[in-house]
């Protein structure tokens, strides 16, 4: 959020005459120079016995506004300044304070009066007209805004808050490297200058430069530790560089030191999204549309919110409110992009990628975007803009470096250039390896925890009757393995429901009580048949909520392959189908993917072939501990070359009549929420089979970490 500072300065006045018994004019001079060295009670006391024996005198009332306003009682300050002016109505200081008071209790009609007032009648005051400025900045009026400053800045090129307005304009014109050009004026002038250091922070992460950008913030902090826009402006920057703690820190202090902070709570919600909180995330928003509803980016903030669990609908609703109150608001053109390439409406979503960048020629996000919604050819030219911008690019910038890479990858990958796209792909993983928390260690713990917990005597002891529902058709495995296809095919059955990837049963396993948890699996311990009961109705409940009246409903939520001994449990009647494809193409397609969030396994080739085992391993203990049938298995490259045979074999699995479209799934309109969105638009197609021989030369950690595994 940028803040621009107030300009209030007490009026000069002329000479005073004052009663032979007392000197008004040296208890004047006394209240100013105790205003001047911030002794703003003593100046106050002052200036009541002045307005004591001079009611009208002008200065003294505009003096006592200003002091006023400084101890936050601003209403009281406005009644003070309007006497003043009854009194003394040419002095065009009066105006402009006055306006800039209004402007804060967001009375913009009024600031804009006062201040065209005040420059009427000082023409030749720069802060004036920069105060005035301000206040058509906040009418969104930006052309009589940037004129007002600019004719400030042809009164005092140094003024600074002339300066550090025009970088706000910049931004909200979307020339983000104007804007930084005019703060970093401010800060040659002032460099403690604690807005333009904040604005400044704000505008260096919009630009994908957070480790820059928190140099900036830490120093308007230190300079003004009650600043809680650069609170939340340094949480922002954490937010970019996943560093979630500080995040949190920053945006509760926020909160702490403005409690109506909408933006804070924007951030908030953010973080919690970006840790699959979504419940908690979606309240957060909520919060701050209380606070304002008229908060575009919020709305934005939501529908991404809603895309995430599920509901379209609501999401598509979300956008459009965010576009109606802010039409060029990029992310919500994103947001609405990604959610068409996730219903299939792929040429939709090219044309809202292709939007933004006819707003902001520079957007990277669109142009990640694009590379993703399409293949690259070798003339394209949106793959010549990316190469471009890795031309161009600082080696500090990693968190724009980041997403380059993979982008670059992928487009070297389409045009068969698999050299180029390794080096690109791994360096991408490199720099987000860096940035997140993942113990392998600890993944082999919890997968040894859940063989122990669920032992077949374990499972024998728990089995009930429990929730009888039918409705779940849990599909899981890998990551990158073939589950999203899974899904399209049953999904594509007029009966059944596609849900996508929910959180709803790894978050129940999580916390199945209220109380705090020890973490899955411990978080089962002294479980009972009635609460795995409640549990699977719970889960059943969540999924009701999605598409009410389903027969059927899919989770593929591939990492529920960690909870199948719980679904036997809690939904004996779920049907449960496991994909498998090769272990190799399965990791390289995970290692070559720069996903969303989670999959922390996959940026290192050792990793993620340590994890492929992990899972293997725990797929064989389900084998073992529970009934035969329990689990349906298919193998992925058995789906792509004998498609219908396979198709319907699933279909008779799940209970469900053959049908023709099951045949053609990349036709079925739905959402798809996975990094597999735009493939399984596609016709089944081969080339993804043994692809990892294409890279074979650079496989060595990942090979010799599965070990017996490779085929």
């Amino acid at each position: 959020m940028v803040h621009k500072p107030s300009s209030l300065h007490p009026a000069t006045p002329g000479p005073l005459a004052a009663p032979p018994q007392f000197t008004i004019e040296q208890a004047w001079q006394q209240a100013e120079r105790h205003y001047a060295a911030g002794q703003l009670q003593h100046a106050e006391i002052l200036l009541r016995q002045i307005l004591q024996l001079r009611p009208n005198h002008a200065h003294a009332l505009h003096l006592s506004g200003v002091i006023a306003h400084q101890m936050n009682n601003t209403e009281q300050a406005i009644q003070l300044i309007r006497q003043a002016i009854i009194n003394l109505p040419t002095a065009g200081q009066f105006h402009s304070n006055l306006g800039e008071m209004c402007r804060l209790l967001k009375r913009w009609d009024e600031a804009v009066a006062h201040g065209e007032q005040a420059v009427a009648l000082d023409p030749h005051s720069a802060i004036a007209h920069s105060n005035l400025g301000i206040a058509y900045y906040d009418r969104k009026e930006l052309d009589q805004a940037e004129a007002c400053q600019q004719r400030a800045l042809a009164l005092n090129p140094k003024l600074v808050t002339a300066l550090n307005n025009m970088g706000s304009i910049r931004r909200d014109r979307k020339d983000k490297h104007g804007a930084i050009d005019f703060y970093r004026q401010v800060l040659a002038l002032a460099p403690q200058h604690p807005e333009s250091l904040n604005n400044l922070g704000a505008v260096l992460t919009e630009t994908e430069q957070p480790e820059e950008a928190i140099k900036f913030l830490l120093t308007a902090i230190q300079v003004s530790p009650g600043y809680a826009e650069a609170h939340c402006n340094i949480a922002t920057a954490f937010l970019s560089l996943e560093k979630f703690d500080q995040a949190v820190a920053g945006f509760q202090r926020a909160l702490a030191l403005k409690p109506d902070y909408v933006e804070a709570y924007q951030g908030l919600a953010r973080l919690y999204q970006e840790q699959s909180k979504l419940q908690e995330a979606e309240a957060l928003a909520h919060q701050a549309l209380a606070l304002d509803a008229s908060k575009a980016g919020v709305h934005s903030l939501l529908g991404g919110i809603y895309g995430e669990a599920g509901f379209a609908d609501k999401a598509h609703q979300a956008y459009a409110q965010a576009l109606q109150l802010e039409p060029d608001l990029l992310g919500a053109h994103l947001g609405q992009g990604h959610l068409f390439m996730e219903q299939g409406k792929l040429d939709e979503a090219e044309a809202s990628f292709r939007h933004v960048l006819h707003l902001d020629t520079d957007n990277l996000g669109a142009r990640l975007s694009l590379a993703q919604v399409k293949k690259a050819k070798p003339d394209d030219g949106n793959m010549a803009a990316l190469i471009a911008a890795a031309e161009q690019l600082d080696p500090q910038m990693e968190t724009k470096a980041l997403p380059l890479h993979f982008a670059l990858g992928k487009c070297y990958d389409d045009t068969g250039q698999y050299d180029l796209a390794f080096a690109h792909y791994l360096q991408g993983c490199r720099l987000k390896r860096k940035r997140i928390h993942y113990n392998a260690a600890e993944n082999e713990q919890m997968c040894h925890n859940i063989r122990e917990f669920f032992s077949r005597q374990k499972i024998d002891s728990l089995r009930s009757s429990a929730c009888p529902s039918t409705l779940p058709i849990f599909i899981l495995g890998m990551p990158r393995s073939g589950t999203t296809l899974t899904e399209q095919i049953i999904a594509s059955h007029p009966q059944v429901y596609g849900a996508g990837e929910l959180h709803d049963l790894l978050q129940l396993a999580n916390h199945p009580r209220a109380e705090a948890s020890a973490g899955y699996p411990w978080s089962l311990a002294n479980i009972t048949p009635t609460e795995l009961t409640a549990l699977g109705e719970q889960y059943v409940s969540g999924l009701q909520a999605r598409q009410p009246g389903a027969q059927y409903i899919t989770d593929k939520m591939p990492a529920n392959f960690n909870c199948v001994g719980l679904i036997h449990l809690m939904l004996p009647h779920a049907k449960i189908i496991h994909v498998q494809r090769n272990p190799v193409d399965t990791c390289l397609s995970c290692f070559t993917r720069l996903f969303n969030k989670s999959q922390n396994q996959s940026y290192d080739l050792r990793e993620i072939g340590d994890y492929y085992r992990n899972y293997a391993q725990l797929m064989e203990h389900w084998r073992s501990v529970l009934p035969a049938g329990s689990f349906y298995e298919v193998q992925y490259e058995n789906l792509v070359t004998d498609n219908e045979n396979q198709a319907r074999a699933l279909l008779q699995y799940c209970g469900l009549e053959w049908h023709d479209a099951c045949l053609e799934s990349h036709k079925t309109e739905r959402n798809i929420r996975t990094a597999s969105v735009t493939q399984v638009r596609q016709p089944i197609y081969h080339s993804s089979l043994e692809r990892w021989r294409k890279y074979e030369a650079h496989l060595g950690p990942l090979l010799e970490a599965l070990g017996d595994l490779v085929r």
